[in-house]
């Protein structure tokens, strides 16, 4: 049985192998959801708690608080 749910610390640990994932994250101004298709783990500030990615096909690179990081490759993240 796939779980349907993982923690935050697994989700982050699951995007650091440097492979593409589809992401969902929340904007912090408006609320509104986000779908990165293909991002690759670019880095992390722990102490200021955002990850960075880069997508793939337009090869942007994004960075979002890990507190508005939702999903997973279709996993939702719990805290």
């Amino acid at each position: 049985m796939t779980p349907k749910a993982i923690h935050m610390k697994d989700a982050v640990e699951l995007l650091k192998d440097r492979q593409p994932h589809r992401l969902r994250v929340w904007k912090m101004q408006t609320g509104d959801i986000l779908t990165y298709k293909d991002a690759v783990y670019v880095g992390s500030n722990e102490r200021g708690g955002t990850v960075t990615v880069r997508l793939l096909r337009s090869r942007q690179v994004r960075t979002f608080r890990k507190i508005c990081f939702f999903e997973i490759d279709n996993l939702n993240i719990y805290l």
